[in-house]
């Protein structure tokens, strides 16, 4: 018998389902979910049916299945995936241009790439089960986030919505924006794509002519908004602001929120499995552990008790068959709550460190700072031709190093002058003063010492002669 296929609409239903039925319901799901995507990657992947030969079987024992990593997973991409039709070199060369995001790969797989952090990026295919999972999940626990009178009032201001995060690659919120946007494209006049790339001076004066109901970025670029709109520069009324892709503090979210009197939801989530986690009206992130199975675990591997912070994070993603992600490690700290939430979810709790990234500022050409965003610069860099790995490190008020690792075969020289080029001109294009210099390191990138996580972009400057 032919397997019915999952619909946005069966997933929303049967998540409601699933918390009205409480811890008992959402394990029940979770244990059949895992025995079926085991079980076909046993069966479809090469890579799982021999990363598994040793195992009985039977029913799936999750703590027994070794845990996979990214680097080997790409480095048997073709082995890893379960549809033949699925390679390696086809999704390169689709991720390789930009005109195609948004657009289905061989009409039927949504493609997202990774910004790297931990190593190199991963290339990660969506089947229609795992979309159908990310949507309606996102309706089904996303609709009580907002108090009914706000929700009025975003309906009231034509819920204009505006993105701002790195233009240019198969991203995660830049493929999915798109490809709504691709199925109605008259979407485009109230939700619009921004590029944290642009020089903060247009892109203020593009947020202010649009005017945002709803405003979406990362972390760092909401602090630098924030600091506009204060100063007078930036005039935008969002009611809700929603960040995501780095670690939002509580410093950054209160401003945030007094600012521009909204109200500001975080977000925790992974290209490998999304939406991993979705807030509550208490501002907590709940997992969706009927669809995700999230383990932290210490430097050793050994399980974390909820409420203690983990070294590392093991993930599996239950709704994707086509490239079976079953415990992943995602190199992210984070810690399982261990109480329940005062909202009164079953699912349970938690928080994320995220990415560590930094803003770093250097003189601007008028004498003024010039703020640059960490998620802006790692974009410039990252797709630059040749590059497998990087590192942008200020050491200098005006000194910025760059520390690579180039693809093989291509020469060190040739890939850094490109990257210092493609650097060199976004930071004019940011009005840096032109005496900043960037200066190819001879040592590679360094991830953390004790977590291995890799920050990309980071300051280390001489401590003050002034204290």
């Amino acid at each position: 018998m032919r397997r019915r296929e999952l619909t946005a609409a069966g997933v929303a239903w049967d998540a409601w389902r699933a918390v009205r039925g409480g811890p008992p319901a959402i394990a029940a799901r979770r244990a059949a979910r895992l025995d079926a995507v085991v079980r076909h990657a046993r069966r479809a992947s090469p890579f799982y049916a021999e990363h598994y030969r040793a195992l009985p079987d039977g029913p799936v024992d999750l703590v027994r299945l070794p845990p996979v990593r990214k680097p080997g997973l790409m480095a048997r991409f073709d082995d890893w995936v379960t549809d033949p039709a699925v390679t390696r070199t086809g999704v390169e060369a689709f991720v390789g241009d930009p005109g195609r995001v948004g657009e289905d790969f061989l009409g039927r797989y949504v493609v997202f790439t990774t910004s790297g952090s931990t190593a190199e990026p991963a290339l990660l295919v969506q089947d229609p089960r795992a979309v159908a999972v990310m949507t309606g999940l996102t309706y089904a626990r996303s609709a009580g986030v907002l108090p009914p009178r706000l929700l009025l009032r975003v309906l009231a201001r034509g819920a204009r919505q505006a993105a701002v995060f790195a233009p240019g690659g198969h991203y995660l919120s830049a493929t999915m924006f798109e490809r709504r946007l691709r199925a109605r494209p008259v979407r485009r006049r109230w939700a619009r794509y921004f590029s944290v790339l642009d020089p903060l001076p247009q892109l203020v004066a593009q947020l202010d002519e649009f005017q945002p109901v709803l405003l979406g970025t990362y972390a760092s670029a909401l602090g630098v908004l924030a600091d506009e709109q204060e100063a007078g520069r930036l005039h935008i009324s969002p009611l809700v602001i929603s960040s995501g892709g780095e670690a939002l503090t509580p410093t950054v979210r209160r401003r945030a929120e007094r600012v521009f009197g909204a109200v500001v939801v975080d977000t925790y989530n992974a290209s490998e499995a999304t939406p991993l986690s979705l807030p509550c009206r208490r501002g907590r992130m709940h997992v969706n552990a009927d669809w995700f199975v999230v383990e932290p675990v210490d430097a050793e591997g050994a399980p974390v008790p909820d409420g203690q912070r983990s070294e590392t994070v093991l993930v599996t993603n239950l709704a994707n068959h086509v490239q079976p992600i079953i415990r992943y490690e995602l190199g992210d700290s984070v810690v399982v709550g261990a109480e329940p939430c005062p909202c009164g979810s079953p699912l349970p709790t938690i928080t994320a460190e995220g990415r560590t990234d930094e803003i770093l500022r250097i003189p601007g050409a008028d004498d003024a700072e010039v703020a640059l965003l960490p998620m802006a610069v790692a974009t410039v860099v990252e797709e630059t031709p040749g590059v497998r790995g990087y590192q942008v490190v200020q050491t200098a008020p005006a000194t910025l190093a760059l520390r690579l690792d180039v693809d093989p075969g291509a020469r060190r020289d040739e890939v850094g002058q490109r990257a210092r080029d493609r650097l060199d001109e976004y930071l004019r294009t940011q009005g840096a003063a032109p005496g900043v210099a960037i200066e190819l390191a001879d040592d590679p990138p360094r991830p953390h010492p004790r977590s291995g996580k890799l920050r990309h972009v980071l300051r280390s400057l001489p401590p003050s002669p002034l204290g």
